[in-house]
């Protein structure tokens, strides 16, 4: 009896020896780690998991885990446990991997995190889920702080493009006031140079203009059939000059979508503008509607000259132009009328000597609060 206590006591010492290895090995790693069954009960939680939220184990012991450090989403909104990521991954017994999420502390803060999920398992029986989470603070930080930066730098590109551009009129306004001094005479073609230079002035402002902040009186429902018909009327006399057919195809029912009308408009004319300037003569313009799920698509095709992958890489950058004479205001417009005023994508598809298409989407249901907080 006594060696067989002696052994059953060897085993115990093993057995605390083993958990203690590993409790040692959780503590010694940086990220949170903690494990829970099948119940969703906390089994094991490390030194980090303990630093990072501010809880211990023992705070679980009459507490639900999911409602003290993961009860929203990323968003801080409540969210339950039955939709809970974590919780889903557990009953399936499935590998998970979130990136943004929010954890909370003990304190009542909350703190970004990603996190994985994966199935603990015992002689292949699933028994519980192992989560490790890491703090994002720092990573978000340095995210905004880029972000910023990139901000900037984009401020600084487009205040010299700003400055080489109206510098350029400028100068030939200059040009011509001295001319008249010194000649003492005044023709009419000067003026109408003159005027010409103060038009393109005022154009590059009135582009700039379009970066402005939309308001949420802005935003209406507005039929996108009777808004391409619009443009078409605007642009068919400069086609015919130029040999250019418009066609569209449009839904026999009209598509209602929320926006700002006349920055639909504007990027409608910035594209059918920049499709009669990829043509050099005759060819077909080709506007097309159609609706997908919760999306208006809409297509521009043209038959021009089309672009090299690098230019279509380019479009959109700041006084980025494939025209000798352009300032790249339009399609940067463009881009930010059709992404950050309507949460919309623009994708380019072309082909040198071939042509190319304009592919916008646009959510039909816009979340206008978020347009303009």
């Amino acid at each position: 009896m006594p060696n067989e206590q002696s052994a059953v006591d060897n085993l115990q010492n093993e057995i605390e020896k083993l958990h203690h290895i590993n409790q040692l090995v959780l503590d010694s790693v940086a990220e949170g780690i903690y494990g829970i069954d099948l119940e969703a009960n906390v089994i094991f939680w490390n030194k980090a998991a303990e630093q990072l939220t501010g809880f211990s184990i023992t705070d679980f012991k009459s507490n639900n885990l999911h409602e003290l450090i993961h009860h929203t989403n990323n968003k801080g909104e409540h969210v339950p446990i039955h939709q809970c990521p974590v919780y889903h991954a557990l009953k399936d017994g499935e590998s998970l991997f979130i990136e943004d999420d929010l954890f909370w502390r003990k304190d009542g803060s909350s703190f970004p995190v990603e996190f994985t999920v994966n199935p603990m398992l015992e002689k292949n029986q699933h028994v519980g889920t192992v989560i490790t989470f890491r703090d994002m603070t720092e990573k978000k930080k340095t995210e905004a702080i880029l972000q910023e930066w990139e901000k900037l730098s984009l401020v600084g590109q487009m205040s010299a493009g700003i400055a080489h551009e109206i510098r350029n009129p400028i100068t030939s306004l200059k040009g011509f006031v001295q001319l008249i001094r010194s000649h003492n005479e005044f023709k009419e073609e000067y003026f109408n140079i003159m005027d010409s230079e103060f038009n393109r002035m005022e154009s590059i402002i009135q582009e700039l203009l379009s970066f402005s902040k939309p308001q949420l009186t802005n935003y209406q429902k507005h039929d996108l059939n009777q808004l391409i018909l619009q443009v078409v009327m605007l642009m068919e006399p400069h086609a015919t000059l130029k040999n250019i057919e418009i066609k569209t195809n449009l839904p026999s029912t009209p598509i209602f979508i929320t926006c700002i009308d006349h920055q639909i408009k504007q990027v409608l004319i910035n594209l059918v503008k920049n499709a009669l300037e990829a043509i050099m003569d005759k060819g077909t313009i080709s506007i097309k509607l159609n609706k997908q799920d919760s999306k208006a698509i809409l297509q521009v095709r043209d038959d021009g000259m089309g672009m090299t992958a690098e230019q279509i890489e380019k479009v959109g950058n700041p006084f980025f132009s494939t025209k000798n004479s352009g300032t790249g205001l339009g399609m940067m417009i463009t881009n930010n009328i059709i992404k950050h005023n309507h949460q919309g994508t623009l994708e380019i598809q072309s082909e040198l000597k071939k042509g190319s298409t304009f592919t916008i989407k646009l959510p039909i249901d816009l979340n206008v609060a978020k347009m303009v907080d």
